[in-house]
């Protein structure tokens, strides 16, 4: 796989500790041209059951049919909500061994190469990192046939975030679940004649079992940082098309958020959701992001569509808000500069990727031959790449 031996980014530091250290600061030096980002194509897609069986299929792909709103109750069903086991962050394996499958099917024996393959949700933090000083994490990465893997490691911040530390925001938690539940059906819109169509009925009355999951595989480059990301797809508008055509640009965002009633709920929104509902969506390149509004009960009073592309508009120019230019030449600099600093090719050994407080600098260190993102199964399958 593709590896630049040159350093194109000059602020690397080390601490007393011998750490590799990336400096958030000062942010305006990631000011000026954008980083060129390419159209995310899809290479595969896959599901997983309410039992968390792993399919290579689209069985748990869903459509957008709008919510009924006269009735949008977020809590419902919350007694019967079903957890998958591991509510944490998810490891590489599945997309690992999802790319694996792929590449055994291709003609393309360069499908996968790549130089970093991760979950979006990684690159989303990595993307909102400039902006969101305040919320620490930790990754771990293995670099493998000039490929860097990296996945989340479970940390006590996140797993008081994941499922929430409090009965109110564990169900707060359930809400985004149920609206992605009240919001979608399992069959083509076109296919629905009437209201009373049973798949409207059903799904009000429908457990929301979060075992169950599509996801789609897209390959991509910010810069030159080659791009390899798993993630989670709540819907599609349409008949998913079949390559060469490329079915992201019809994929669906679902989202919640509190009803905007003051000033400060007006720029929370813009300041902190609208930049992560951007960076998930424009990552992988879906089109179009659906809000539905909530009151403090947890009733769905409007819903809203924003296009991806037009969101870092609304917050273009605003007191204390972010840029989109500065969030991708952030991680575009990053990337660059993480694969002159991970540099130990071997499937057995990882190194630590962290950011926590005083939040002012993303830490590497090399951890040795332990904790490898890797499992031994994707050494054999995968060696081909």
């Amino acid at each position: 796989m593709s590896k630049s031996n040159k350093n194109p980014h000059k602020r690397m530091k080390f601490d007393t500790q011998g750490l590799n250290l990336f400096s958030i600061h000062p942010l305006e030096r990631f000011n000026g041209p954008c980083s060129t980002y390419k159209q995310p194509v899809e290479i595969m897609s896959f599901s997983y059951d309410n039992e968390r069986t792993l399919h290579m299929d689209d069985r748990e792909l869903k459509y957008y049919y709008p919510p009924d709103l006269k009735d949008c109750n977020l809590s419902l069903g919350y007694e019967t909500f079903v957890q998958r086991e591991h509510s944490g962050p998810e490891p590489i394996h599945s997309l690992l061994d999802a790319l694996a499958y792929s590449q055994k099917r291709s003609a393309d024996k360069n499908l996968i190469k790549t130089d970093l393959i991760s979950w979006r949700g990684i690159f989303t933090k990595i993307l909102c990192t400039p902006y969101n000083r305040n919320e620490p994490w930790e990754l771990g990465a293995t670099l493998w046939n000039n490929t860097i893997f990296i996945e989340e490691h479970e940390t006590e911040y996140t797993k008081e975030h994941s499922t929430g530390s409090t009965p109110r925001q564990k169900l707060m938690g359930y809400w985004g679940y149920k609206f992605e539940n009240l919001s979608t059906i399992s069959k083509l819109p076109s296919e629905i004649t009437s209201l009373d169509d049973p798949e409207l009925i059903n799904r009000k009355n429908t457990i929301v079992n979060t075992n169950v999951q599509y996801c789609s595989v897209a390959k991509t480059s910010l810069g030159n940082n080659k791009l390899i990301m798993g993630a989670e797809v709540d819907c599609i508008c349409d008949v998913k098309p079949k390559r060469p055509e490329n079915p992201v640009e019809k994929y669906i965002e679902l989202k919640t958020s509190k009803v905007i009633e003051k000033e400060k709920d007006n720029f929370n929104f813009e300041r902190y959701k609208l930049l992560k509902f951007w960076a998930q969506s424009f990552l992988i390149g879906v089109p179009k992001v659906i809000v539905g509004f909530r009151d403090n009960e947890g009733r769905v009073t409007n819903v809203q569509e924003f296009k991806t592309m037009e969101i870092p508009k609304i917050v273009k120019g605003k007191n204390g808000m972010w840029n989109a230019t500065v969030c991708l030449n952030f991680a575009n600099k990053f990337f660059e500069w993480l694969r002159t600093v991970i540099v130990i090719d071997d499937p057995n050994s990882s190194y630590s990727i962290s950011f926590h407080s005083p939040f002012k600098d993303i830490k590497v260190e090399f951890i040795g031959k332990k904790d490898s993102v890797l499992a031994e199964r994707h050494l054999e399958s995968l060696k081909s790449t």
